[in-house]
């Protein structure tokens, strides 16, 4: 007995030894290097960063997991008791760690033959997702304990459950209940109904196969689980938990990702935070970023360019089909195209791959789907490169539906090389409503509207006329259209009107009217070419202008944002506006970070401006800009084309609204013989403007202080007679109208005559212009 004593004693000092050793090794191993709560202290997850248009809606996000930050006191009751009931019942019993809910989920599991519920506590979920590597292991197991016990005594159950409810994946790309709450139901999450919140609860054992919009009857048999449990856990009444029942699951369609609406004006705000903020911070940091686009306004941009671009490379034009079918494959490939949903309803005027059925000597038959149609090539215009002009059975052609309810017919349409870009601005306050940089977003991403640099050829010549206006000229000033050269380092420029004729002594007006290059030209060698630009950089160009004679000609770079804010100087009284893209960006906790206020510069007088606008109303009356004339509301506006008709242009406005379209080719071709700005870019433009300004009150230009109105002779520019019907009535600032009388005789221009002499295209009233001619001074 006294050796047993002995014996049971020493094992009792080694066991105690042991354990002592054990526990000391499990304190050093794993109590002393768990990893720090300091990141769950102060939770910073990736947070989605939303765009807003200028009414609130949501128009874009930037994101690496889709996740809106969500304060615990924003998540209403039903729906932190919702996922409670759902994933751990004893939540704010226990204390990390609940066996009992281990054993329960293990017989409930057994029961349904299927995971239904799981083990782990909220709070060993959270460490789980936020402290520890997915690896699968009694160490990693031992340390999750730990964690969860230290959290517990850290932070309280709101706190933990903030985290959990942030954190959470809950199917279709959407972290947190914040993101999943608008992408099912488009609400805020205190705005969650009882279903809908049982509903997101169901999510997270397995988000694809519950998820909504795959597996309605998935979800709604998962939901029907989680009322259920919410009941017996005494969260929900009797009463409650019945009306849930029959509520079912009623989620918003999946949206996807081919959704381009505005891609252009938001990659420009990704690009702005990248800038400002750091490459990551458009993903990570939950800004809120509140634009100026207005949703009616880009949406009628994007249409106008993309039926415009279609319509001008058309006219280009015909490529030619673009795929063949093999004869062997033929009625497999119309058997599958019969069967697609999405070919079961048609919408009017969007474009589809039709399949050639029939061909004749003067029309083809093409079937879409179950859509047959007949089209009339007879007037088909093709591509100059085209050498093959053929139609045959199995080609596959591009055709854009037109009808509705009662039937469709196709047009034969393609796939636009093309380009165009749009921008529209409010002239008063800076902010740029709309902006389109390209035909598809998706097969280009460069942004014309702001990128591209491009000679903008007349749409330039206002802001000459403006520096000859404040520069002793009125619009009735007279200047000669007669043929000029001048001698640069041994070349020979001869300046040449779009016409290839000369029209002899023109008023400025006309001469701006008619987009005339000589009469420029002589204005800007008049006020030299110097002058000219330091006058033209008030106009907030940042690209280069080049100081020579055919400045005036639009023969410097610019940018489409460049050209319509400087237009938007006209249309408000001579003040520039800084264009505004983004008003304000908030972080994540609502603290702004940038709270836009344009920056506003008096750049005109109002009178110089207000002439200006007259003059290029008078473009729209009797110029180059007639076709937009169908506004039927005051507007000006100025065309532009380049030399070999590369780049076509219209910018125009109204008192509250600028807008300006280009058009042409990224690898600088010619957009053919009839690629005016007026045949090419002025239709966008007038898409564009009626769209945008339907329903919208009529607006006149304001005469300001200092303008008076005489009527004149159109000829001479001098003060028409009471017995001269052909009078024309003009603007000028006060004191610079004409006083002179224009002559009772005088012989007609014939304007545009190539054969008349000088006498005859200069009137009597000017001897000492046909002296200067004829003494050769006008060539120097």
């Amino acid at each position: 007995m006294k050796w047993l004593r002995w014996i049971l004693l020493v094992f009792c000092v080694l066991v105690g030894l042991g354990g002592g050793a054990l526990g000391f090794t499990l304190y050093d191993q794993y109590w002393t290097q768990l990893p720090p709560l300091d990141g769950l202290l102060e939770y910073r997850p990736p947070v989605a960063t939303r765009v807003y248009a200028d009414d609130g809606s949501l128009v874009g996000e930037f994101f690496f997991e889709k996740r809106y930050l969500t304060p615990i006191h924003e998540i209403s009751p039903v729906v932190r008791y919702a996922f409670v009931a759902a994933e751990d019942s004893d939540f704010y019993s226990h204390r990390g760690i609940d066996f009992s809910s281990i054993g329960r989920a293990f017989v409930a599991n057994m029961r349904a033959g299927d995971v239904v519920q799981g083990g782990s506590t909220i709070t060993q979920q959270v460490v789980k997702a936020l402290l520890l590597t997915p690896e699968r292991s009694y160490r990693r197991k031992l340390r999750e304990v730990m964690l969860s016990m230290r959290l517990e005594r850290e932070l309280s159950k709101n706190e933990i459950l903030y985290l959990y409810l942030n954190e959470i994946y809950l199917g279709d790309g959407n972290y947190g209940v914040g993101a999943a709450a608008r992408a099912y139901f488009n609400k805020k999450v205190n705005e969650l109904t009882l279903p809908e919140a049982a509903l997101l609860a169901g999510l997270p054992q397995a988000p694809s196969r519950y998820s909504p919009t795959r597996n309605p009857q998935g979800a709604l048999t998962r939901q029907r689980y989680v009322l259920r449990r919410m009941f017996d856990e005494g969260f929900i009444t009797q009463n409650e938990y019945e009306l849930a029942l029959d509520d079912g699951v009623n989620v918003l369609p999946r949206r996807h990702a081919a959704n381009k609406f505005g891609s252009y004006y938001i990659e420009y705000v990704r690009q702005y935070l990248e800038t400002h903020f750091g490459k990551q911070a458009p993903y990570h940091q939950g800004f809120r970023v509140y634009t100026s686009m207005n949703l009616a306004m880009q949406r009628a941009a994007e249409e106008a360019v993309r039926t415009g671009v279609r319509t001008v490379d058309l006219r280009l034009g015909y490529r030619g089909p673009h795929e063949r079918i093999p004869p062997e494959e033929l009625e497999e490939r119309l058997a599958t195209d019969r069967k697609r949903d999405d070919l079961a309803e048609l919408v009017d005027g969007r474009a589809y791959d039709a399949i050639v059925t029939g061909v004749e000597p003067r029309s083809i038959d093409v079937e879409l789907g179950n859509f047959i149609s007949n089209i009339d090539v007879s007037s088909l215009n093709w591509h100059e490169s085209v050498e093959d002009r053929r139609f045959r059975i199995g080609d596959v052609v591009m055709v854009k539906a037109s009808g509705g309810a009662g039937g469709f017919a196709f047009l034969l349409t393609q796939e636009p090389e093309l380009e165009s870009a749009l921008l529209a601005i409010d002239p008063v306050s800076g902010q740029v409503k709309a902006m389109v940089g390209g035909y598809d977003y998706g097969r280009s991403q460069f942004n014309r509207a702001v990128q591209a640099k491009r000679q903008p050829g007349s749409a330039f010549k206002p802001f000459v006329y403006a520096a000859a206006l404040d520069n002793g000229y009125t619009p009735a000033s007279i200047v000669l259209d007669a043929p000029i050269q001048y001698i640069d380092h041994d070349k020979i420029w001869r300046p040449q009107n779009y016409s290839r004729r000369f029209y002899g002594p023109t008023t400025l007006r006309k001469a701006l009217e008619k987009s005339r290059n000589v009469v420029t030209v002589r204005v800007v060698q008049d006020l030299g070419a110097d002058t000219v630009v330091d006058y033209v950089r008030r106009f907030g160009f940042r690209t280069r202008i080049r100081a020579n004679l055919s400045v005036g000609l639009g023969t410097s770079e610019v940018t489409l944002l460049e050209l319509t804010n400087a237009y938007s100087i006209f249309a408000n009284s001579g003040e520039w506006v800084e264009p505004v893209l983004i008003n304000r960006i908030e972080d994540s906790s609502g603290w702004v970070m940038l709270d836009k206020e344009a920056r506003k510069e008096e750049k005109l007088s109002a009178q110089t401006a207000y002439l200006i606008t007259s003059m290029l109303e008078g473009v729209v009356q009797r110029g180059t800009g007639r076709s937009v004339r169908s506004l039927k509301r005051p507007v000006a506006g100025k065309t532009g084309t380049t030399n070999e008709q590369r780049d076509g242009w219209f910018i125009g406005y109204v008192p509250d609204l600028v807008s300006g379209v280009w058009v042409g080719f990224d690898d600088d071709r010619t957009l053919g013989a009839s690629g005016t700005g007026g045949k090419v870019a002025a239709p966008i433009w007038l898409d564009f403007m009626l769209r945008a300004l339907d329903g919208k009150p009529v607006l006149d230009f304001e005469v300001p202080e200092g303008i008076g109105c005489v009527h004149i002779d159109a000829e001479s520019g001098l003060r028409a007679r009471d017995t001269d019907l052909d009078g024309v009535l003009e603007c000028f600032k006060t004191g610079t109208e004409p006083v002179e009388f224009a002559p009772e005789w005088k012989v007609d221009p014939h304007e545009g005559s190539e054969s008349l002499t000088i006498e005859e295209i200069v009137t009597p009233i000017d001897p000492e212009l046909i002296e200067k001619y004829r003494s050769g001074q006008i060539f120097q």
